[in-house]
């Protein structure tokens, strides 16, 4: 090889080293990340840095990825926090076809920011934390993420107009405040509850996702057809959710063309996921068909969904699978082992639903449907079952609905598992149960007053009532991280949360 050859060969390579130098180059928290975007470039994040996000970061080229580099457990992932109190979008894929997040802390910095201020009502009208999806959106993909502290009505949301997306191996911990007020800013008005994922992105999948403490719903498709939820974990701990994987609303972008009322599930798989209502009630594990939600969307009829192999649980269930309006579904061998006591009824109402129970389903209304033995028909009706608003409101305008027998046990042995990381003694429990029931606490109390405890503090130091939440998030976040450390990454989310359950136990609680 002559000298021009090598010095040619010598050139080729240092050009090859220094454009990978260049796409590799890691921003550092300051930089400006929106350049690197805007310039085509992948974002790569410095491994376990914090970055203050004060405008929406939104991916602009096909193929385009955030990452944390060289990151595998939580832990080592960056964190993208948002720092502007006007702002509650943090991230923006719309309609960047392909685009990834990966290995990245989302982070909505409720607890710090507040919310934004807004009416007495909940959902609607917000941008979500992290918007996904939309027109040109498709084969997107989110994955071993962590998504925490919210401040908006949806944590990651799949918009309609896209297909093919994929979100999978992510673990979300809270999103928004239940009716009674758990999960509250205290700065905050009634209600801003929230979901974890909103999907209306059709033939895509969400899978092995590890959700804890929504306040609105952990998964909710709005028709999606196509669309397989699969394998995850919705868990209600410390905060009450309205549901637990929805299947309710009607969606006028997916009506049947040429029907007068059909909305289109088609293809739809809820299969094989686990919904625990452990320390807090879930209204509904699975409702299916609108009016159970809304009744005022009567007459609209979904058609074409399956629902599978599913596992509702927990103390503190309310109805486990409840349908109505709907056409074509299939819904077999899903198993219940929750008990089911939520109330919620106030005064003499002359026309309350069915009494709670796992799976109900209203007669009329059911049509050309393939249901599992343990259906039984709704005797009275299962028209709007979140029969919240009736109940007396405490002093913040939030309601203190009443508590089952087996939903306060639940309340009360969650509460002091993760607070003081032990089963409540029977004088502790009983003195508890009458808190929540003279509604003097609600769970969120009752974990402050916890937090004030010397064996508390004997653990944990002084800490404000204002970090109940942030300590939360940190303790699931740092047992999740170490055991994905102890089986080499992110495994399957039911075997995961019941190892972090396991590691929260010293004791077995006395009250059942």
């Amino acid at each position: 090889m002559n000298s021009v050859s090598r010095l040619s060969l010598f050139l080729a390579f240092l050009t090859l080293g220094v454009s990978v130098l260049a796409a590799a180059r890691t921003a550092l928290p300051g930089d400006d990340l929106q350049a690197v975007l805007n310039k085509g470039k992948d974002l790569v994040l410095q491994k376990g840095a914090v970055y203050e996000i004060t405008k929406t970061l939104r991916y602009t080229t096909k193929g385009q990825k955030i990452y944390t580099a060289e990151a595998m457990y939580p832990s080592e992932y960056a964190t993208l926090r948002l720092a502007s109190k006007d702002l509650m979008m943090l991230i923006s894929a719309g309609g960047a076809e392909n685009a990834i997040l990966e290995r990245v802390i989302c982070d909505g910095d409720r607890y710090n920011l507040s919310v934004v201020p807004k009416p007495r009502i909940g959902g609607g009208g917000q941008p979500a934390l992290v918007h996904f999806g939309g027109k040109g959106g498709d084969g997107q993909i989110v994955r071993h993420c962590v998504f925490i502290n919210t401040r908006t009505w949806a944590t990651l949301k799949m918009h309609e107009g896209a297909s093919n997306m994929l979100t999978e191996n992510n673990l979300f911990f809270g999103a928004g405040v239940d009716p009674r007020g758990n999960g509250r800013d205290l700065n905050e008005v009634p209600f801003g509850w929230a979901d974890l994922i909103s999907c209306a992105a059709s033939d895509s999948i969400i899978r092995n996702n590890l959700m804890i403490d929504p306040t609105d719903v952990g998964v909710v498709l709005y028709c999606a057809p196509g669309t397989i939820v699969e394998n995850n974990v919705v868990a209600s701990v410390s905060r009450e959710s309205l549901g637990g994987i929805n299947l309710v609303d009607a969606l006028d972008y997916y009506k049947i063309e040429n029907s007068e009322n059909l909305f289109d599930y088609r293809g739809v798989k809820v299969r094989d996921n686990f919904i625990d209502a452990f320390g807090a009630r879930i209204h509904m594990g699975i409702p299916v068909g609108c009016v159970v939600w809304v009744p005022h969307w009567r007459g609209r009829i979904t058609t074409g969904g399956e629902i599978t192999g599913n596992t509702i649980t927990g103390g503190a269930g309310a109805y486990g699978i409840v349908a109505h309006g709907i056409r074509d579904w299939k819904i077999v061998g899903n198993h219940s082992t929750a008990s089911y006591s939520g109330l919620a009824e106030y005064g003499k109402h002359p026309n309350p639903p069915d009494e709670p129970g796992a799976f109900i389903y209203d007669a009329d209304s059911v049509v050309d449907c393939e249901l599992q033995p343990e259906f039984v028909k709704s005797k009275r009706h299962i028209e709007h079952l979140l029969r919240t608003q009736f109940a007396p409101e405490d002093a913040n305008g939030y309601q203190m609905h009443d508590y089952g027998h087996e939903e306060v046990a639940a309340v009360v042995n969650a509460a002091y598992l993760e607070m003081l990381r032990r089963a409540p003694t029977e004088f502790e429990f009983n003195n508890s149960v009458e808190l929540l029931r003279s509604r003097q606490r609600n769970a969120d109390g009752l974990r402050r007053q916890l937090m004030n405890s010397k064996e508390f503090r004997d653990q944990h130091g002084d800490m404000f009532p204002a970090d109940l939440h942030p300590f939360r998030v940190k303790l699931w976040f740092d047992i999740c991280d170490q055991l994905m450390r102890e089986n080499g990454g992110m495994y399957k989310v039911s075997k995961l949360y019941q190892d972090a359950l396991a590691a929260l136990h010293a004791d077995t609680p006395v009250n059942n």
